[in-house]
């Protein structure tokens, strides 16, 4: 079945085929397609404060440093040798003059350079000179702190791939009334299911009332929440959006989990450095995934890291803000790990159900997937951007339509279903 056909869609139904979860095929084609052909984030820029640190992180299933070289200048490059191929560094995160290759002691600087050939006598006079170092990415591009990279060459500027959702995006980066974010080390966690389902799941508003009934009961009785975003008729307070490559929005006042006296005082903050208007933009709350792999969520930056069909890896971030007392950044903190870490109220739910979602259609419970709720009320903007409601499932619909796009534009068919 070609990509295009995956997707189905008329004024009011729209169904992906679930295949879409479970082909190798599938997957090996959305590396290719999807991973290789946008722009997807692989760091950001407090991670890397100073000369010689670097990280280690993937662009889809490709290896990848991001390193700040000794000239200080930031820059991504694949994490292979020149040589034989081997993954050259090994640890997630450091500081280093020099990248030893494990498998024949091969040299890079940490701007990627060459920097020595063990036993070069071995070889013909002068061969370094023929040979390069550790391979950039083609494109790095970097948007307020954000890192991100593109293996397209072709690929359009970033700020025109973010398109209409950077104004929400500065909303969110604008939560650190200092102006600045620093992000710590990860929470890391996987679930046995495919990428696309915590893809979809962030800005799903449709869901909480339903799966995340227990812990907004919890959170209410022994926290004092009164926000949980349900009510007994299922409705959610709020607004979803979907944007034209795929990037998505859920907006829903509460979601930054501060309360009383901590969110007078951190709002204080935000009316001081932005003023009233803009602190009440900024509280709306928002979740917005900038497609295909990229999270940010009130005090975490989300990064979903595809394995195989049907494993995924997490990297969820916290993100502390500038400008405000040290106690209200570790209220963030805490409520952090209340709410979404694998031991919180909200997070285990969710993968519970990724993993429920993958035994199903890996059984062939379900043939077509119905993503059609809302579909026929939304308002469509010049940009091609559409807003529904908070229990519309617009941003899905979004997904899947650059989704397609890209399958098709770069791939004449995804493997046989």
């Amino acid at each position: 079945m070609s990509a295009s056909a995956l997707i189905q869609e008329t004024p009011l139904d729209f169904r992906v085929h679930a295949s879409v979860f479970t082909d190798q095929g599938i997957f090996d084609e959305e590396m290719r397609n999807i991973f290789s052909k946008t722009w997807v984030y692989v760091a950001h820029e407090s991670q890397l404060p100073n000369p010689g640190d670097y990280l280690t992180t993937y662009i889809g299933q490709l290896p990848v440093i991001v390193s700040r070289g000794d000239d200080r200048q930031l820059r991504v490059l694949l994490n292979a040798c020149r040589h034989r191929g081997n993954t050259v560094c090994r640890e997630e995160r450091g500081n280093a003059a020099i990248f030893r290759c494990s498998y024949h002691g091969w040299l890079y600087k940490n701007t990627g350079e060459l920097a020595g050939i063990s036993n070069a006598q071995g070889y013909p006079e002068d061969v370094a000179s023929g040979i390069d170092g550790l391979t950039p990415v083609p494109r790095m591009a970097i948007y307020r702190g954000l890192i991100f990279a593109s293996m397209d060459r072709q690929m359009v500027t970033l700020e025109d791939y973010l398109g209409d959702v950077k104004s929400y995006l500065d909303l969110w980066l604008d939560l650190a009334p200092g102006g600045t974010m620093r992000i710590h080390r990860p929470h890391k966690f996987d679930y046995p299911a495919n990428w696309k389902l915590q893809m979809e799941n962030g800005v799903d508003g449709y869901h909480p009332t339903y799966v995340h009934e227990s812990a907004f009961t919890t959170m209410s009785r022994f926290r004092g929440r009164t926000d949980a975003p349900g009510t007994p008729q299922g409705r959610v307070i709020g607004l979803v959006k979907g944007f034209e490559c795929g990037h998505a929005m859920l907006e829903r006042p509460g979601m930054l989990g501060l309360q009383g006296a901590l969110m007078d005082e951190y709002r204080a903050a935000l009316v001081q450095a932005y003023g009233s208007r803009r602190t009440e933009q900024i509280l709306s709350g928002h979740n917005i995934l900038i497609f295909p792999s990229l999270y940010l969520m009130d005090a975490n930056i989300r990064v979903i890291q595809p394995v195989t069909v049907d494993r995924t890896l997490v990297d969820s971030y916290f993100v502390e803000v500038s400008g405000v007392p040290d106690h209200i950044n570790t209220a963030r903190l805490r409520d952090l790990e209340f709410r979404l870490g694998t031991s919180g109220l909200i997070g285990p739910a969710d993968l519970e159900i990724f993993a429920g979602v993958q035994t199903a259609v890996r059984g062939k419970a379900s043939e077509w997937l119905l993503l059609s709720r809302g579909l026929g009320n939304e308002e469509l903007y010049p940009s091609g951007a559409r807003m529904g409601d908070a229990n519309a499932e617009t941003p899905q619909r979004a997904m899947y339509r650059a989704w397609q796009r890209l399958m098709s534009t770069h791939s004449p068919a995804a493997a046989a279903v």
